[in-house]
Parts: structure tokens; C-alpha cells; sequence
């Protein structure tokens, strides 16, 4: 394999985030839907989702009484809020900082493909002072339909003019994981014990970032 691209993720891969998404998204329909009570194993279709697909999942579980874009203003609020409190610093994966300078010693291009909105993707990584070490940001806003389609992946292969196989992406959720592969690009999947689910198209399964670079440095 001649490694030319690592695509990261976000929420999940370069931040620990995804877990704490997963609290405010459970939060947010017990708000608007109190008596609930669905099992955490049904919720946990809700993480990884691009931002349009969520609303249509947050309305499921809510129930009519919120049209999508009712639900994309409250969504917004409530996340809003919750979100000011967090230092992205202290979530950081700081291993990652491993592979960021492998790739840059051996001129291997660094991308983020995350269903995130991009200004949001730039605040973190300036937050985590790795901002400068990326050749290109995609996010899922972009698109109709973001991960599990893998569309955002085929336009980081294309921005790059690079075969699918001379790249790797990390990923950790079932969508993320699901949308990489169906572009054809060998994944490691960052397990989260606290996230039970994983799909095992990966190629590679890890628990943490020094994991990816034994990996990666010794393709």
C-alpha cells in the first residue's frame, strides 16, 4: 500500500466527542418528549448522523408535534447552550499528534471528513492547535445526504486525485465507518466501550490513537 491521504473524522476520532453528543441528543428528546423511554440500544442510531438525517430521527423519537426545521431550530439552541462549556483541548486525543507529524515527515496529506458544520470543524481544530497540519476539511453539510453515504468520501478522493486504496480514514461510528468503506477506503475503527456498537467492515479495530500510528507507521 502506497499511503498517500488519511482522512480523520471528528466527533469520536479527533475530539471526544461523540459520546457527549449522544447525551445532549438523548437530553433534547426527553425535553420535548418527557414520558419516553426508550432503550439506550435504540438511541444509538442517532450518533454519527449527519445533521439532516438526526432531525428525522430526533422527530421519530419525539413524535409530529415538531416539524424538521422546528426541529433544527430547537436542536440548535439546546446544543448551542450545552456546547459553550466545553474545552475541545481537554478532548483532544493528544496521541494523534503522533500521526500528524508521521504523515508531514513522509508527505502522506492529512483531510477531515465529518458530518459537522466546517466552521465548527475549524473552531476545534484551532482549539487543539493541529488546525495547520490539514490540506483540506470536508463537511457534511455539503451534502443531501452525509455519512452512512459515502458521497464525502468520494469528494475527498477526487480533491485529492488519489485511488481509494492509497488512503486510510479513521472513523468510530457504524455510520462513519460504513459511509468510508462503501467509497472503497480501508478504515481503522476507533472503538468507544461506552458507544457498544461497531461495524465490522473496518479492517482495523483499536481503543486508542497510539494503536493507529503502530498501524499506520508500519504500512
Amino acid at each position: 500500500m502506497a499511503l498517500e491521504v488519511i482522512i480523520f473524522d471528528m466527533d469520536g476520532v479527533i475530539v471526544d466527542t461523540e459520546y457527549y453528543d449522544f447525551q445532549i441528543q438523548k437530553d433534547f428528546i426527553r425535553k420535548f418528549n418527557p414520558s419516553s423511554s426508550y432503550e439506550e440500544s435504540e438511541l444509538l442510531q442517532l450518533v454519527g448522523k449527519s445533521y439532516y438525517n438526526l432531525y428525522k430521527l430526533l422527530q421519530n423519537f419525539i413524535g409530529d408535534k415538531l416539524s424538521i426545521s422546528q426541529i433544527e431550530d430547537e436542536y440548535a439552541r439546546f446544543s448551542e447552550e450545552r456546547y459553550r462549556s466545553i474545552d475541545y483541548k481537554k478532548l483532544f486525543r493528544k496521541d494523534i499528534e503522533l500521526i500528524l507529524k508521521f504523515a508531514k515527515a513522509n508527505n502522506i496529506r492529512l483531510a477531515v471528513a465529518s458530518s459537522s458544520k466546517k466552521q465548527h470543524i475549524i473552531e476545534v481544530l484551532k482549539a487543539c492547535n493541529i488546525y495547520q497540519y490539514f490540506d483540506y476539511i470536508e463537511s457534511g453539510e455539503c451534502f443531501l445526504e452525509s455519512k452512512p453515504n459515502p458521497d464525502i468520501y468520494k469528494s475527498v478522493l477526487k480533491k485529492f486525485s488519489v485511488i481509494n486504496e492509497n488512503c486510510i480514514a479513521i472513523e468510530d461510528s457504524y455510520s462513519g465507518i460504513e459511509a468510508a468503506t462503501a467509497a472503497g477506503i480501508p478504515t481503522i475503527g476507533y472503538y468507544d466501550e461506552r458507544l457498544p456498537f461497531f461495524n465490522s467492515k473496518a479492517s482495523w479495530k483499536v481503543e486508542n490513537m497510539r494503536q493507529v500510528y503502530e498501524i499506520i507507521s508500519n504500512l
